[in-house]
């Protein structure tokens, strides 16, 4: 690596690889998923107390979801898998999985529940692109359609000489699936991914590429976008929070937002001109005026250009009025005219990972 505020000499292959999860396909290694098993009589129960979203799928159904805080603020942002009635898979951000794993020993309480890290047993290789559903079925007889495995949903299938767990979701906003084996048949999966991704133009990819393709997809990322101090509806997650279901820690705050308006927004910026790179802590200019700065950046290759996430004071105001303003992002002391959106720029109405 030669480091820069400019670009970095690796800009071309984070571009490379950007363009065939875009438009053909991409394997990486999400290894380092926190993966944490909650089991037991009260499982769900448990799960629908501690999370945001309702827990009362059917087995194989994956629901995104918040640990919420008693502020509506965000202790943790994962994927949480229903394996069987009693079982769940809870999968985290390799950076809090520690975190995350206190916050559900702390409200276990006397609920018939067992906790088990199970990170270091399960290796993750993601295969992602509009292309990947031909590399599953080039190694797997199982079904991989939209009526068997519709986004959303995980599976058991075979895999090469083995057996895997597939999880239809994407942090890249693209067709895809994240399989899991066991750590001791994860070569295996890996070469059989790779081999029979050849024919298909399959490229190794890495994080550079997955954040350039989230952001512009405007999917958060836990600890720069979204934090305990940052309320679940005023980041754009209020979806994933379901009010009707019982009881669960941040409801009430939820419901005294929703009835008192939001103060701020979480704001996806694209800046006008395609040179300047965004990382992230750079002023955000309302007319002229700095309200914030972004929690969040990264080059979006298919978009063209840096982008960018915020906050940004909304009190009182409608959408409209949000977006109707003038934006500019202050980079490096030169104010660089940005659209700001409240929608995902690139695929917005999510046709993409549902293909």
């Amino acid at each position: 690596y030669a480091y820069s505020w400019g670009r970095q000499n690796w800009f071309e292959n984070v571009a490379r690889e950007h363009h065939a999860v875009r438009t053909g396909v991409g394997l990486y290694d999400m290894s380092s998923f926190g993966k944490l098993r909650v089991e037991g009589r009260d499982a769900e129960a448990f799960l629908n107390y501690i999370c945001g979203g309702d827990m009362s799928g059917p087995v194989g159904k994956i629901t995104y979801s918040q640990f919420l805080n008693n502020a509506g603020g965000i202790e943790a942002d994962v994927t949480v898998t229903r394996l069987a009635e009693d079982a769940y898979l809870v999968v985290t951000p390799a950076a809090t999985r520690q975190a995350d794993e206190i916050w559900l020993r702390r409200h276990v309480g006397d609920r018939n529940v067992v906790i088990t890290d199970v990170t270091p047993g399960e290796g993750v290789l993601a295969v992602m692109g509009p292309k990947a559903r031909a590399v599953m079925q080039a190694v797997s007889p199982n079904d991989f359609g939209n009526d068997t495995n519709p986004f959303g949903t995980a599976q058991q299938i075979e895999l090469g000489m083995g057996l895997a767990r597939v999880h239809r979701v994407s942090y890249v906003g693209e067709l895809g699936w994240e399989i899991y084996v066991s750590a001791d048949m994860a070569a295996h999966a890996f070469e059989t991914l790779w081999q029979a991704g050849q024919a298909h133009g399959m490229m190794l990819c890495g994080m550079h590429m997955m954040d350039s393709c989230r952001i512009e997809k405007g999917f958060r990322h836990f600890g720069h976008d979204i934090t305990c101090e940052d309320h679940v509806l005023e980041a754009g997650l209020g979806f994933a929070v379901k009010t009707d279901k019982p009881a669960f820690i941040g409801r009430a705050a939820v419901l005294e937002k929703r009835q008192t308006g939001l103060e701020t927004r979480l704001v996806q910026f694209k800046l006008t001109d395609p040179q300047p790179m965004l990382y992230h802590n750079e002023p955000i200019l309302r007319d002229g005026e700095i309200v914030g700065y972004l929690s969040s950046g990264a080059y979006g290759h298919h978009l063209g250009a840096a982008i960018g996430m915020g906050y940004v004071p909304c009190k009182g105001e409608s959408v409209a009025q949000v977006l109707a303003s003038r934006y500019e992002i202050d980079v490096a002391g030169i104010k660089v005219g940005a659209e700001a959106s409240l929608r995902p720029m690139y695929d917005p109405t999510s046709q993409r990972v549902k293909a």
